[in-house]
């Protein structure tokens, strides 16, 4: 502490000064001009909290990729939709897979349908003959192939993925790839 009346240093809670005679007592303690103040951080704003909103974002997002899957399937899509590509035919109790066919006749039996909902595409190409746009009806098993004036039946395995188209005696089976 200081004396404010004659500068005299004393210790702290002296009453009076023993130089001057000054009474002490009311005076507030000496603080160093030099001295830092510590002063508390002022405290960040508060951040919104955006979790309702991140969650309503995405129930809305789950929401319309459901309504796009019922539709899909509602509409005749989604469930057997993919490319399903010759693999085996059956004929008179015989097997042979598209591989064996080719390498006995030399020639390729490269076909396919592409399913997309109540329509197709068969593509037999590689066999000579153009692609033809044709649609496709699955009822459970049954499978009902209509290509213009043609009607072709046969059935859909779930488990295995296939395709089996009956004509003229000759079972074709389609392999989902």
């Amino acid at each position: 502490m200081v004396c404010q009346n004659c500068g005299t240093q004393l210790p702290d809670g002296t009453p009076a000064c023993p130089t001057c005679g000054a009474q002490l007592m009311a005076q507030q303690p000496y603080m160093d001009p030099n001295q830092m103040f510590n002063q508390a951080p002022v405290a960040a704003p508060a951040k919104k909290n955006n979790t309702g909103m991140i969650i309503g974002i995405v129930v809305a997002i789950a929401a319309i990729v459901a309504i796009v899957l019922v539709a899909g399937n509602l509409l005749g899509g989604g469930k057997y939709d993919g490319t399903y590509k010759l693999t085996e035919c059956s004929s008179m109790g015989m097997t042979f897979t598209v591989e064996e066919m080719e390498q006995m006749s030399g020639q390729s039996f490269q076909m396919s349908i592409v399913v997309k909902g109540s329509k197709c595409t068969l593509d037999a190409k590689a066999m000579g003959y153009d692609k033809a746009s044709c649609k496709i009806k699955f009822d459970g098993e049954d499978v009902t192939l209509i290509d213009g004036d043609e009607t072709m039946y046969g059935t859909y395995d779930a488990d295995a993925k296939t395709i089996t188209i009956s004509s003229a005696g000759v079972d074709m089976i389609f392999t989902l790839q």
